[in-house]
């Protein structure tokens, strides 16, 4: 057990120095040593080290995180140490015959794209000495799961702004595709957003799809029989099995109802992750705790490698 929970505080050591702004020994182990609730830890673990309980905090956050994303799986994670971070996209070209060699004057066959680090949040859990000396540790993490699901959460929502509020000229094809059935999501609405971003020149990874509509896809048997349960799929998350088209379900009720996405995830967008969740000995006043926080930037790259089906 002791290993494991080593292993444990390794792991935030070593995102801890792969940040750069904070110190291991001064912003972790020092102030560990006075917090409440790391005492706590250490004697219900019976830790020797503080290490140790900072390591247990923060498996519970980043395990309480993983239940609760979806908002990593519908964009490019690029994990980042710089404030800002240009992307390069190439443009396309024309061949020229090797005999007449190339044009004398050659454009720039790429364009740019700076993507900066400008979302930071943070949540804490902080009690009283009283509290933290006479609650279980187990009932105490209950705040921090909360705290770690609730950055995710953000996350997720600040991704899908960012598709959502792509205009409509921009998505693949240049218009949205107005739902057959006004009020009802068919299996022939993601097929027409699929080709859409197939004209493109893109291929549809995820289709990000409400609650309320994955439940007519569910109605609908051309939907039934081209779907399949893949080893991706994770109804906790709401991570639904693949298409023979591709493309897999991502539901979530944060997207808004009525409105699907289907995104080339490897080029519509990047999700700069500089700060992944982390958990940080905290006190207020004569409250003592935990802070986790997280630090990331986002910021699309192809917008028209996405196609959005509206009046579903």
């Amino acid at each position: 057990m002791k290993e494991a929970v080593m292993e444990k505080a390794n792991l935030l050591q070593e995102a801890v120095k792969r940040d750069g702004d904070l110190d291991w020994r001064m912003d972790f182990v020092e102030k560990a040593k006075t917090n409440a609730l790391y005492r706590r830890v250490m004697k219900e673990y019976v830790l020797s080290d503080v290490s140790g309980a900072l390591g247990v905090v923060y498996d519970v956050a980043v395990e309480a995180a993983k239940k609760m994303a979806v908002g990593r799986d519908i964009i490019w994670v690029v994990p980042t140490t710089q404030p800002t971070v240009r992307f390069y996209l190439s443009e396309r070209g024309k061949v020229w015959r090797i005999s007449e060699g190339p044009p004398l004057q050659m454009s720039e066959r790429f364009s740019t794209v700076d993507i900066r680090v400008d979302h930071e949040y943070g949540y804490d859990a902080l009690f009283s000495q009283s509290y933290l000396e006479d609650v279980p540790f187990n009932v105490i993490q209950r705040a921090i799961q909360d705290a770690a699901q609730l950055l995710e959460e953000q996350l997720t929502k600040d991704v899908i702004s960012l598709y959502e509020g792509i205009s409509a000229d921009k998505l693949a094809g240049g218009a949205e595709i107005s739902a057959a059935n006004a009020g009802t999501l068919s299996w022939d609405d993601l097929v027409a957003a699929w080709t859409a971003l197939k004209k493109a020149g893109y291929r549809a990874t995820v289709a990000m799809i409400h609650p309320d509509q994955v439940a007519d896809l569910w109605k609908d048997d051309k939907f039934i029989h081209s779907f399949y349960w893949g080893e991706k799929a994770d109804m906790e998350r709401g991570l639904l099995g693949d298409t023979y088209l591709g493309f897999r379900i991502v539901e979530t009720d944060l997207c808004t109802a009525t409105k699907v996405h289907l995104i080339d995830t490897s080029r519509a967008a990047v999700l700069l992750m500089r700060r992944d969740i982390l958990t940080q000995p905290y006190e207020e006043r004569l409250s003592q705790g935990v802070v986790v926080t997280m630090r990331y930037g986002l910021g699309t790259l192809r917008e028209d490698a996405v196609a959005r089906i509206v009046n579903a």
